[in-house]
Protein backbone atom coordinates (compact mmCIF):
# COMPACT_ATOMS: atom_id res chain seq x y z
CA UNK A 1 0.00 0.00 0.00
CA UNK A 2 1.07 3.34 -0.53
CA UNK A 3 1.87 5.53 2.32
CA UNK A 4 -1.42 7.64 1.20
CA UNK A 5 -3.38 5.23 2.24
CA UNK A 6 -2.23 5.25 5.95
CA UNK A 7 -5.21 6.94 8.07
CA UNK A 8 -4.98 7.44 11.58
CA UNK A 9 -7.10 4.46 12.14
CA UNK A 10 -5.35 1.99 9.68
CA UNK A 11 -1.61 3.08 11.87
CA UNK A 12 -3.14 2.92 15.51
CA UNK A 13 -4.43 -0.59 14.45
CA UNK A 14 -0.73 -1.37 13.21
CA UNK A 15 0.58 -0.49 16.84
CA UNK A 16 -1.36 -2.73 18.85
CA UNK A 17 0.09 -6.08 19.92
CA UNK A 18 0.21 -8.81 17.92
CA UNK A 19 0.10 -12.55 18.51
CA UNK A 20 3.90 -13.50 18.77
CA UNK A 21 6.19 -13.72 16.56
CA UNK A 22 5.08 -10.10 14.57
CA UNK A 23 8.06 -9.69 11.81
CA UNK A 24 8.75 -5.88 10.30
CA UNK A 25 11.02 -6.20 7.22
CA UNK A 26 12.16 -2.82 6.26
CA UNK A 27 14.84 -2.09 3.04
CA UNK A 28 16.00 0.55 0.77
CA UNK A 29 14.58 0.57 -2.93
CA UNK A 30 15.47 2.41 -5.95
CA UNK A 31 12.98 4.47 -7.16
CA UNK A 32 14.97 5.85 -10.02
CA UNK A 33 15.86 2.46 -10.85
CA UNK A 34 12.71 0.45 -10.60
CA UNK A 35 14.34 -2.33 -12.76
CA UNK A 36 17.26 -2.74 -10.60
CA UNK A 37 18.03 -6.84 -10.19
CA UNK A 38 19.69 -5.51 -6.92
CA UNK A 39 15.70 -4.78 -5.22
CA UNK A 40 15.15 -8.46 -5.94
CA UNK A 41 18.08 -10.04 -4.47
CA UNK A 42 17.87 -7.38 -1.11
CA UNK A 43 14.47 -8.26 -0.80
CA UNK A 44 14.82 -12.14 -1.24
CA UNK A 45 17.92 -12.11 1.43
CA UNK A 46 15.54 -10.10 3.70
CA UNK A 47 12.90 -12.64 4.17
CA UNK A 48 15.54 -15.53 4.11
CA UNK A 49 16.99 -13.24 7.14
CA UNK A 50 13.44 -13.16 8.69
CA UNK A 51 12.91 -17.00 8.08
CA UNK A 52 16.31 -17.75 9.78
CA UNK A 53 15.96 -15.54 12.82
CA UNK A 54 11.96 -17.69 12.78
CA UNK A 55 13.82 -21.18 12.67
CA UNK A 56 16.30 -20.27 15.80
CA UNK A 57 13.45 -18.26 17.90
CA UNK A 58 12.75 -20.84 20.47
CA UNK A 59 9.77 -19.07 21.51
CA UNK A 60 8.25 -19.35 17.88
CA UNK A 61 5.88 -22.73 17.99
CA UNK A 62 6.20 -24.94 14.66
CA UNK A 63 2.71 -23.98 13.34
CA UNK A 64 3.05 -19.86 14.23
CA UNK A 65 6.63 -20.18 11.87
CA UNK A 66 4.40 -22.06 9.19
CA UNK A 67 2.41 -19.12 9.23
CA UNK A 68 4.45 -16.40 9.71
CA UNK A 69 7.11 -18.12 6.57
CA UNK A 70 3.99 -18.48 4.50
CA UNK A 71 2.79 -14.98 5.02
CA UNK A 72 6.32 -13.59 4.36
CA UNK A 73 6.08 -15.63 1.09
CA UNK A 74 2.75 -14.36 -0.27
CA UNK A 75 3.98 -10.46 0.69
CA UNK A 76 7.25 -10.39 -1.16
CA UNK A 77 5.14 -12.35 -4.34
CA UNK A 78 2.75 -9.24 -3.93
CA UNK A 79 5.58 -6.58 -4.13
CA UNK A 80 6.14 -4.76 -7.06
CA UNK A 81 9.32 -3.55 -7.70
CA UNK A 82 8.33 -1.99 -10.79
CA UNK A 83 6.40 1.15 -8.76
CA UNK A 84 8.95 1.24 -6.12
CA UNK A 85 9.27 4.15 -4.14
CA UNK A 86 12.46 4.81 -1.49
CA UNK A 87 11.73 2.30 0.78
CA UNK A 88 10.00 -0.74 1.48
CA UNK A 89 8.09 -2.35 4.45
CA UNK A 90 6.62 -5.76 4.88
CA UNK A 91 4.76 -6.75 8.27
CA UNK A 92 3.50 -10.32 8.44
CA UNK A 93 2.13 -11.89 11.95
CA UNK A 94 0.32 -15.10 12.58
CA UNK A 95 -3.02 -14.70 10.25
CA UNK A 96 -2.45 -11.11 8.75
CA UNK A 97 0.35 -9.92 6.46
CA UNK A 98 1.29 -5.59 4.90
CA UNK A 99 3.23 -4.29 2.23
CA UNK A 100 3.79 -0.57 2.57
CA UNK A 101 5.92 1.38 0.06
CA UNK A 102 7.93 4.43 1.72
CA UNK A 103 8.54 7.80 -0.20
CA UNK A 104 11.79 7.76 2.36
CA UNK A 105 15.20 5.47 2.26
CA UNK A 106 15.30 2.94 5.18
CA UNK A 107 18.42 0.85 6.24
CA UNK A 108 17.64 -2.50 5.96
CA UNK A 109 16.49 -4.31 9.62
CA UNK A 110 14.48 -7.27 10.28
CA UNK A 111 12.76 -7.18 13.39
CA UNK A 112 10.70 -9.77 15.28
CA UNK A 113 8.84 -8.61 18.32
CA UNK A 114 5.00 -8.91 19.93
CA UNK A 115 4.26 -5.21 17.71
CA UNK A 116 5.09 -4.04 14.36
CA UNK A 117 7.98 -1.83 13.62
CA UNK A 118 5.98 1.33 12.94
CA UNK A 119 8.65 4.08 13.49
CA UNK A 120 9.13 4.91 9.63
CA UNK A 121 5.34 4.75 8.58
CA UNK A 122 4.94 7.36 11.25
CA UNK A 123 7.78 9.10 9.42
CA UNK A 124 6.87 8.80 5.77
CA UNK A 125 3.09 9.96 6.46
CA UNK A 126 4.64 13.02 7.65
CA UNK A 127 7.05 13.03 4.64
CA UNK A 128 3.67 12.54 2.45
CA UNK A 129 1.50 14.93 4.35
CA UNK A 130 -1.68 15.18 2.09
CA UNK A 131 -2.25 18.57 0.63
CA UNK A 132 -4.26 20.71 -2.15
CA UNK A 133 -2.20 22.24 -5.12
CA UNK A 134 -4.23 24.70 -7.27
CA UNK A 135 -3.09 25.61 -10.78
CA UNK A 136 -4.78 28.53 -11.81
CA UNK A 137 -5.34 29.83 -15.58
CA UNK A 138 -7.66 32.51 -17.31
CA UNK A 139 -8.71 28.83 -19.29
CA UNK A 140 -9.84 26.56 -16.37
CA UNK A 141 -8.89 26.43 -12.77
CA UNK A 142 -7.76 23.08 -11.74
CA UNK A 143 -7.36 21.25 -7.97
CA UNK A 144 -4.89 18.78 -7.73
CA UNK A 145 -5.31 16.05 -4.94
CA UNK A 146 -1.25 15.35 -3.18
CA UNK A 147 0.04 13.00 -0.61
CA UNK A 148 4.08 12.98 -1.30
CA UNK A 149 4.86 12.22 -4.64
CA UNK A 150 0.95 10.79 -6.03
CA UNK A 151 -0.64 13.75 -7.21
CA UNK A 152 -3.91 13.22 -8.87
CA UNK A 153 -6.80 15.70 -10.54
CA UNK A 154 -9.51 16.18 -8.36
CA UNK A 155 -12.75 16.39 -10.24
CA UNK A 156 -15.69 17.17 -9.43
CA UNK A 157 -17.61 19.91 -6.55
CA UNK A 158 -17.15 23.00 -8.85
CA UNK A 159 -13.56 21.72 -10.63
CA UNK A 160 -11.85 22.53 -12.66
CA UNK A 161 -13.68 25.77 -12.81
CA UNK A 162 -14.31 27.27 -15.98
CA UNK A 163 -14.46 30.82 -16.27
CA UNK A 164 -17.00 33.16 -18.45
CA UNK A 165 -15.18 33.95 -21.03
CA UNK A 166 -16.61 36.87 -23.34
CA UNK A 167 -16.71 36.99 -26.77
CA UNK A 168 -13.14 36.80 -28.51
CA UNK A 169 -12.28 39.89 -29.68
CA UNK A 170 -13.27 41.39 -25.98
CA UNK A 171 -10.39 39.04 -24.07
CA UNK A 172 -7.31 41.13 -23.49
CA UNK A 173 -5.14 37.57 -22.81
CA UNK A 174 -1.60 39.60 -23.15
CA UNK A 175 -3.42 42.06 -20.62
CA UNK A 176 -0.32 43.04 -17.97
CA UNK A 177 -2.22 42.75 -14.53
CA UNK A 178 0.71 44.55 -13.06
CA UNK A 179 -0.51 47.57 -14.42
CA UNK A 180 -3.92 47.34 -12.95
CA UNK A 181 -4.38 50.44 -10.65
CA UNK A 182 -1.59 52.71 -11.78
CA UNK A 183 -2.34 53.99 -14.90
CA UNK A 184 -5.90 54.73 -15.66
CA UNK A 185 -8.09 51.86 -17.94
CA UNK A 186 -10.20 51.93 -20.49
CA UNK A 187 -13.98 50.92 -20.43
CA UNK A 188 -13.12 48.20 -22.25
CA UNK A 189 -10.17 47.04 -19.62
CA UNK A 190 -12.08 48.02 -16.19
CA UNK A 191 -14.47 45.02 -18.02
CA UNK A 192 -11.67 42.58 -18.04
CA UNK A 193 -10.26 43.49 -15.13
CA UNK A 194 -13.90 43.06 -13.13
CA UNK A 195 -14.18 39.22 -15.02
CA UNK A 196 -10.78 38.31 -13.59
CA UNK A 197 -11.79 39.77 -10.23
CA UNK A 198 -14.87 37.93 -10.42
CA UNK A 199 -13.48 34.67 -11.95
CA UNK A 200 -11.02 34.46 -8.97
CA UNK A 201 -14.31 35.17 -7.07
CA UNK A 202 -15.65 32.70 -7.96
CA UNK A 203 -12.84 29.98 -7.57
CA UNK A 204 -12.07 30.94 -3.96
CA UNK A 205 -16.18 29.90 -3.73
CA UNK A 206 -15.40 26.59 -5.31
CA UNK A 207 -12.16 26.04 -3.55
CA UNK A 208 -13.37 26.99 0.21
CA UNK A 209 -15.72 24.46 1.32
CA UNK A 210 -13.28 21.89 -0.18
CA UNK A 211 -10.59 22.69 2.13
CA UNK A 212 -13.14 23.35 5.07
CA UNK A 213 -14.26 19.50 4.98
CA UNK A 214 -10.87 18.43 4.53
CA UNK A 215 -8.21 21.00 5.57
CA UNK A 216 -5.10 20.60 4.04
CA UNK A 217 -1.68 22.85 2.95
CA UNK A 218 -2.26 24.73 -0.27
CA UNK A 219 0.31 25.33 -2.92
CA UNK A 220 -1.21 27.58 -5.06
CA UNK A 221 0.46 28.02 -8.73
CA UNK A 222 -0.14 30.45 -11.00
CA UNK A 223 1.08 34.50 -12.66
CA UNK A 224 1.99 36.16 -9.66
CA UNK A 225 -0.84 38.51 -10.49
CA UNK A 226 -3.30 35.80 -10.55
CA UNK A 227 -1.61 34.22 -7.45
CA UNK A 228 -2.55 38.08 -5.34
CA UNK A 229 -6.08 38.35 -7.06
CA UNK A 230 -6.81 34.93 -5.82
CA UNK A 231 -5.14 35.62 -2.55
CA UNK A 232 -7.68 38.56 -1.86
CA UNK A 233 -10.93 36.96 -2.98
CA UNK A 234 -10.06 33.66 -0.55
CA UNK A 235 -11.55 33.71 2.74
CA UNK A 236 -8.63 31.58 4.66
CA UNK A 237 -5.01 33.01 2.88
CA UNK A 238 -3.56 31.40 6.10
CA UNK A 239 -4.11 28.00 4.54
CA UNK A 240 -1.88 28.77 1.64
CA UNK A 241 1.35 26.97 2.49
CA UNK A 242 3.46 28.17 -0.79
CA UNK A 243 2.96 30.02 -3.44
CA UNK A 244 4.59 28.60 -6.92
CA UNK A 245 4.57 31.40 -9.81
CA UNK A 246 4.72 29.66 -13.24
CA UNK A 247 2.16 30.76 -15.81
CA UNK A 248 2.10 27.37 -17.84
CA UNK A 249 1.27 25.02 -15.40
CA UNK A 250 -2.41 24.09 -16.14
CA UNK A 251 -1.82 22.20 -18.88
CA UNK A 252 0.73 20.21 -17.70
CA UNK A 253 0.71 16.30 -16.55
CA UNK A 254 0.83 15.38 -13.08
CA UNK A 255 4.98 14.53 -13.17
CA UNK A 256 5.49 18.03 -14.29
CA UNK A 257 3.45 19.66 -11.84
CA UNK A 258 5.21 17.89 -8.75
CA UNK A 259 8.77 19.21 -10.19
CA UNK A 260 6.87 22.50 -9.89
CA UNK A 261 6.17 22.09 -6.23
CA UNK A 262 9.51 20.04 -5.22
CA UNK A 263 10.89 23.10 -4.32
CA UNK A 264 8.52 24.38 -2.01
CA UNK A 265 7.81 21.17 -0.54
CA UNK A 266 11.52 21.16 0.61
CA UNK A 267 11.32 24.54 2.12
CA UNK A 268 8.32 23.54 3.71
CA UNK A 269 10.66 20.61 5.46
CA UNK A 270 13.35 23.00 6.46
CA UNK A 271 11.00 25.40 8.11
CA UNK A 272 9.19 22.85 9.59
CA UNK A 273 12.83 21.87 11.78
CA UNK A 274 13.42 24.84 11.90
CA UNK A 275 9.81 25.46 14.50
CA UNK A 276 10.68 21.88 16.04
CA UNK A 277 14.67 23.53 16.80
CA UNK A 278 13.24 26.71 18.32
CA UNK A 279 10.17 25.12 20.19
CA UNK A 280 12.99 22.93 21.81
CA UNK A 281 15.20 25.84 22.46
CA UNK A 282 12.34 27.74 24.20
CA UNK A 283 11.85 24.42 26.47
CA UNK A 284 14.90 24.63 27.28
CA UNK A 285 14.62 27.77 28.76
CA UNK A 286 11.52 27.61 30.25
CA UNK A 287 12.84 24.21 31.95
CA UNK A 288 10.31 21.97 30.37
CA UNK A 289 13.16 20.23 27.86
CA UNK A 290 14.70 16.84 27.89
CA UNK A 291 17.16 14.80 25.93
CA UNK A 292 18.72 10.88 25.90
CA UNK A 293 17.36 7.72 25.76
CA UNK A 294 16.91 7.20 29.83
CA UNK A 295 15.48 10.45 30.06
CA UNK A 296 13.32 10.43 27.21
CA UNK A 297 12.12 6.32 27.87
CA UNK A 298 10.86 7.52 31.74
CA UNK A 299 8.79 10.79 30.41
CA UNK A 300 7.18 9.62 27.74
CA UNK A 301 5.65 6.78 29.93
CA UNK A 302 4.72 9.18 31.82
CA UNK A 303 2.62 11.03 29.55
CA UNK A 304 4.51 13.94 29.74
CA UNK A 305 6.01 14.47 26.32
CA UNK A 306 4.04 17.14 24.10
CA UNK A 307 6.80 17.21 21.50
CA UNK A 308 9.58 14.23 20.40
CA UNK A 309 12.16 14.73 17.98
CA UNK A 310 14.14 11.94 16.94
CA UNK A 311 17.09 11.30 14.68
CA UNK A 312 15.54 9.45 11.44
CA UNK A 313 17.94 6.81 11.65
CA UNK A 314 18.72 6.45 15.68
CA UNK A 315 17.92 3.01 16.58
CA UNK A 316 18.99 0.98 20.01
CA UNK A 317 18.68 -2.41 21.35
CA UNK A 318 18.29 -2.44 24.93
CA UNK A 319 17.37 -5.04 28.03
CA UNK A 320 14.64 -3.57 30.11
CA UNK A 321 12.74 -5.31 33.20
CA UNK A 322 9.18 -6.06 33.41
CA UNK A 323 8.84 -3.02 34.85
CA UNK A 324 9.46 -0.77 32.32
CA UNK A 325 12.74 0.12 34.03
CA UNK A 326 15.34 2.29 32.65
CA UNK A 327 17.07 0.73 29.18
CA UNK A 328 20.38 -0.81 28.72
CA UNK A 329 21.90 -1.06 25.75
CA UNK A 330 23.15 -4.30 24.18
CA UNK A 331 25.86 -3.23 21.83
CA UNK A 332 26.84 -7.14 20.73
CA UNK A 333 24.70 -9.88 21.70
CA UNK A 334 26.04 -12.90 22.05
CA UNK A 335 23.18 -14.88 21.86
CA UNK A 336 19.64 -14.91 19.45
CA UNK A 337 17.71 -11.71 20.48
CA UNK A 338 14.40 -13.87 21.15
CA UNK A 339 16.26 -16.17 24.02
CA UNK A 340 16.23 -12.71 26.51
CA UNK A 341 12.39 -11.91 26.19
CA UNK A 342 13.65 -8.49 28.14
CA UNK A 343 15.44 -7.39 25.37
CA UNK A 344 14.20 -5.01 23.18
CA UNK A 345 15.20 -4.79 19.63
CA UNK A 346 14.02 -0.95 18.78
CA UNK A 347 13.28 0.66 22.18
CA UNK A 348 13.14 4.27 20.11
CA UNK A 349 9.86 2.75 18.55
CA UNK A 350 8.62 1.83 21.41
CA UNK A 351 9.26 5.62 22.93
CA UNK A 352 7.39 6.73 19.14
CA UNK A 353 4.75 4.42 19.58
CA UNK A 354 3.88 5.46 23.13
CA UNK A 355 4.69 9.33 22.62
CA UNK A 356 1.56 8.63 19.84
CA UNK A 357 -0.44 7.07 22.08
CA UNK A 358 -0.29 9.84 24.51
CA UNK A 359 -1.05 12.11 22.28
CA UNK A 360 2.56 13.85 21.90
CA UNK A 361 3.69 15.74 18.11
CA UNK A 362 6.63 13.44 16.75
CA UNK A 363 9.04 14.66 14.56
CA UNK A 364 12.04 13.03 12.65
CA UNK A 365 15.00 15.01 11.81
CA UNK A 366 17.73 14.55 9.89
CA UNK A 367 20.44 12.12 11.57
CA UNK A 368 22.89 14.24 13.22
CA UNK A 369 20.60 17.39 13.91
CA UNK A 370 20.56 16.37 17.66
CA UNK A 371 24.08 14.79 18.50
CA UNK A 372 24.32 17.16 21.30
CA UNK A 373 21.09 15.62 22.66
CA UNK A 374 21.93 12.22 22.14
CA UNK A 375 19.56 11.87 19.47
CA UNK A 376 16.40 11.94 20.80
CA UNK A 377 15.18 15.47 22.81
CA UNK A 378 11.42 15.92 24.18
CA UNK A 379 9.46 19.10 25.09
CA UNK A 380 7.69 18.35 28.14
CA UNK A 381 3.98 19.15 29.23
CA UNK A 382 5.39 19.50 32.87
Amino acid sequence: MDIGDLTEATLRDLRRPREYPAVSLQLPTNRRSPYSAEDSVRLRNTVAEAKRRLAEDTRVTRAARMDVEGRLDAAAAEVDLTHSADGLLVLAAPGEHQVWYLPRSVPQRVVVADTFLTRNLVAARLLGEPYWALVLSQSGTRLWDGSGDTLTEFTGEGFPVLPELPDHEDALPGRNFDKVGNHSLSAREESHVERERQYMRAVAGVLAPVLERRPRPLYVVGLREQIALFEKQFPNPGAIAARVENGGAVGKSAHAILDLLHPAFAERRTSRRGEVLRRLDDARGARRFTSGLDEIWQTVRQGRVALLAVEDHYQVTARVDGNGGHPVRVETPTEPLAADPAIREDVVDEIVETALNNGADIEFLPDDTLAGEERVAAVLRY
